[in-house]
């Protein structure tokens, strides 16, 4: 019973950890200031401000329709929701246990619990838990002896019958050999013919008997091991619990109070990094709904094409007029051939003229045109195009448009500053509250330190209680030792040449059986008694899934006197699953954590971020001087370049030369003049060092023009269509700015707001999650549990178990084996064996396998009125 109260005073304990739990919060409740009132208070005013911000948007659409506001989206609500989407995530500090319990590291699920099987038994002999209303009853002294010792009989029937049973098996070696004693033999009584066979089984339950000699040393020795560590868990159980404790309390206090330090700091940060968290995304809002910053980067991406653009016009020209001096010079030089090649023509002979009437000299001229090329404004007005007025008026639209956050930060100033006090004077608030969690640890210190005064007096009394009990286990093997020494004594003179010794050894040995069975049964019922009452009012309570004894047991005015608060089978899967203690103990009633942390009820809080606001005024950035510009730049964009390219890409001369140079050494070598011949040849002469010399130069300068007024063409139409968008996109850019930049600054102030509030928003998920998952966790009081289950269930009661079934077994052994050892010593039954008695073992048929033994065969023994 000393065991079953220092059990129960452990789970009273582990009970007083939630318990303790809810006098903390009886401490915090008188001084938090959050009402239901003001919590209905604040639903109706977010629901005005909503309905506010609704209205907002109405009002802000309509407005758009009604001006026509040429962009290419509007705002939408979901822009908080994109902000707070992108808000940083804060890295709070892990909540780390100190894991200085030690009850796992006993290790005591490693030992080997053979008999563990044997707990089965006893839902047979006690099929019946007891009643809790009895126990509550006994426990609370509401119960009369007498009573009680009524109610248990109804409880333990099946076990008074298996005692009964037991006194029964007990008297049947005594009654069977006082049967064979007193009987007397008749005169045709004729020994056991097959001694061997009796001798065999002999053998075969002196090896089981030996067995269980060694299993009773065993689970002896076992049980008083699991015994001495009675004291260790009991004290390591109760450490564990007063460290679970102060653990616990620490934990809470620092997941709210440090994970409160990083977002404040967060806050604070981003209060100091107003420029970039404030004025930048005011710049990124009218990004995201104008595109400035995009009109702004094609704007200088405009200057830097502009002015490449300017360049290949200018390469354009030059290389026009080289090809107008190439073209000159080719034409004159054509001219002198044409001219030599007429007069040669007219200076052919009667007989030749009808070959020389083929040359036609005259389509022998220049074709290629490009002064229309080198005369063209718009291809001019390209070249002189300059790189450093549109990206002068550029640099001063995006200065404009860049000092926007230093602007908000001088104007929220004071704001910020009022936000900074009140995160300070917010923080105090909190840190006093969470001081107040560590008082509660008195009681329970209290209740420990009355623990381990009755552990310290009962355990004393478990010991010597245990002392007694193995003196006992080791009288028990003391007692069957002597009779398997002579039962191993027969049959080793059995066996060998001392024939005459085995009948004296066995009736000893029978003798001896009759008292020592006796003990055994009853050693069997008190070690059956002992087991079967530490699995009922222990092991099953302990391994109850509900956990109804205990519960009712622990809620009875001797220990808490009042109902828990969370049921045991609840806490302990929890436990098992070690999870969090918030959630195991349901500190959610009592904590109300969800009020300690709603930052919204924070009324100077939610004032002070009221007062920052944004104001954007005055933002240019279409200037006339940078639409004037752009003007300018879009009619330099509209030449005609096709009409140039097709009238380029035509042939440089009338007529092929090389072709024309041919025809006249073919006519040359048919002439009968040889002068004109000769002169023919020599103007074909010419005319191919012209075209090498003079039209292939032309025509790659003619492919290079066209290749570079083709090129030109195609990056030409890009840029007008640039222009025209950049004009077009600036308009409307500054058309927005005009009629909404003011409004869109306010909703980003409102969302910075909001980014300060989700950092409290992840403060407060934090602390409730952490709560609910991380932060201690109660593993440890599961391990306390089921170190206790396995001391007394496994350490215990298993090797309880395996020596009272080894008593059993060795009391069944010695049911059968006394009987077989009688029989057995009546083959012996003559004081000595004679010679002449050898005759009838011979006798028996013998084969060529048979083996003759040496010793005198059995015979049938004479009629006698002898007992023994």
């Amino acid at each position: 019973m000393a065991v079953i109260h220092e059990i129960l005073l452990i789970i009273v304990a582990i009970s007083n950890v939630q318990t303790q739990d809810d006098s903390t919060v009886e401490i915090d409740n008188p001084e938090d200031n959050c009402t239901t009132d003001s919590i209905v208070i604040l639903n109706v005013s977010s629901e005005n401000q909503r309905g506010q911000l609704d209205a907002m948007m109405d009002v802000l659409v309509e407005d758009a329709t009604k001006n026509g506001t040429n962009v290419s989206h509007f705002w939408t609500p979901s822009i908080a929701k994109d902000w707070e989407e992108q808000a940083p995530k804060l890295n709070f500090p892990k909540t780390i246990s100190e894991e200085r319990f030690k009850m796992a590291t006993l290790h005591l699920d490693q030992a080997p619990f053979v008999f563990d099987f044997l707990r089965n038994v006893f839902f047979l002999i006690h099929p019946y838990d007891i009643p809790i209303g009895l126990l509550i009853e006994a426990i609370e002294n509401r119960i009369t002896t007498s009573k009680l010792i009524s109610e248990s009989m109804h409880i333990e029937a099946i076990f008074l019958a298996t005692v009964g049973v037991c006194c029964i098996m007990a008297c049947i070696v005594p009654g069977t050999e006082l049967w064979f004693a007193c009987r007397p033999i008749r005169e045709d009584y004729k020994p056991c013919r097959h001694p061997e066979v009796l001798a065999f089984l002999l053998a075969a339950f002196v090896f089981v008997l030996g067995s269980c000699m060694v299993t009773m040393m065993v689970c002896n020795e076992a049980a008083r091991a699991g015994i001495e560590k009675l004291p260790i868990v009991v004290e390591t159980a109760l450490q564990d619990l007063d460290d679970y404790h102060q653990d616990t309390t620490t934990q809470l206090r620092k997941c709210l109070t440090r994970s409160l330090d990083v977002a404040s700091e967060a806050i604070l940060a981003d209060l100091d990094n107003v420029e970039e968290l404030l004025g930048k995304p005011v710049q990124a809002e009218l990004s995201v709904e104008t595109g400035l910053d995009v009109a702004l980067d094609a704007l200088m991406d405009l200057a830097n094409a502009s002015q490449e653009l300017s360049s290949r016009a200018e390469s354009l020209l030059k290389e026009g007029e080289r090809a107008r001096d190439l073209g000159t010079q080719l034409n004159r030089e054509t001219d002198v051939i044409r001219r030599d090649l007429e007069s040669a023509v007219r200076t052919c002979s009667v007989q030749d003229r009808p070959l020389c009437s083929v040359i036609d000299p005259s389509g022998l001229r220049l074709t290629l045109r490009i002064e229309q090329l080198l005369r063209d404004d718009r291809i001019l007005r390209l070249r002189g195009s300059s790189k450093e007025n549109l990206t002068e008026v550029g640099r001063q639209a995006r200065g404009e448009y860049l000092y926007v956050p230093h602007y908000i930060a001088r104007s929220t100033l004071d704001a910020r500053n009022q936000i900074r006090r009140e995160i300070s004077s917010a923080r105090a608030r909190i840190f006093q509250k969470t001081r107040n969690m560590e008082a509660s640890s008195t009681e329970l210190s209290k209740q420990l330190k009355s623990a381990r005064n009755i552990a310290d007096y009962a355990i004393p009394y478990v010991i010597a209680f245990e002392q007694i009990r193995w003196l006992v286990g080791l009288g028990t093997f003391l007692c069957i030792l002597p009779i398997w020494l002579l039962l191993l004594g027969a049959l080793r003179c059995h066996c060998g040449s001392s024939e005459g010794k085995v009948r004296p050894t066995l009736l000893c040995t029978v003798f001896t059986s009759c008292f020592i069975s006796i003990a055994l049964w009853a050693i069997f019922v008190a070690g059956l008694a002992l087991s079967g009452h530490i699995e009922m009012l222990l092991c099953r309570p302990l391994y109850d899934p509900e956990y109804r004894t205990l519960e009712a047991v622990l809620e009875t005015r001797t220990f808490l006197g009042k109902r828990l608060s969370v049921s045991l089978k609840d806490m302990f899967e929890k436990c098992e699953k070690n999870e969090a203690a918030y959630p195991a103990f349901r500190l959610d009633r009592t904590m109300q954590l969800e009020q300690l942390t709603e930052h919204w009820m924070w009324t100077d809080m939610s004032k002070a971020k009221s007062k920052l606001k944004v104001d954007l005024k005055g933002l240019k950035i279409l200037t006339p001087t940078l639409q004037q510009r752009l003007q300018n730049l879009l009619y330099a964009c509209g030449p005609n370049l096709t009409e140039h390219r097709i009238m380029i890409q035509g042939p440089i001369l009338s007529k092929d030369p090389n072709a024309l140079s041919d025809q006249l050494d073919s006519i040359a070598r048919q002439l009968s003049d040889r002068s004109v011949a000769r002169d023919l040849q020599i103007i074909g002469s010419n005319m191919r060092d012209l075209t090498s010399q003079r039209v292939k130069p032309l025509m790659k300068l003619q492919d290079n023009l066209v290749y570079q007024i083709a090129i030109l063409e195609l990056q030409l139409l890009p840029l007008m269509r640039q222009v025209n968008q950049s004009i077009s996109h600036l308009k409307t850019i500054q058309y927005y700015i005009d009629n909404q930049g003011d409004k869109i600054a306010q909703l980003k102030g409102k969302a910075f707001i909001n980014r300060l509030n989700n950092y409290l928003d992840q403060w407060r998920t934090h602390v409730i999650s952490e709560m609910d998952s991380g932060v201690s966790k109660c593993r440890p009081l599961w391990e306390i549990l089921k170190g206790m289950r396995l001391l007394l269930c496994n350490h215990i009661l298993g090797p309880l178990n395996g020596f009272w079934f080894a008593t059993l077994i060795s009391a069944l052994i010695m049911m059968v084996s006394t009987p077989i050892a009688h029989i057995l010593s009546l083959v012996y039954r003559r004081p000595s064996f004679s010679k002449k008695d050898t005759s009838l073992l011979s006798m028996r048929s013998e084969s060529p396998e048979t083996v003759v033994m040496d010793r005198a065969t059995w015979q049938s023994p004479e009629t006698s009125q002898e007992g023994w």
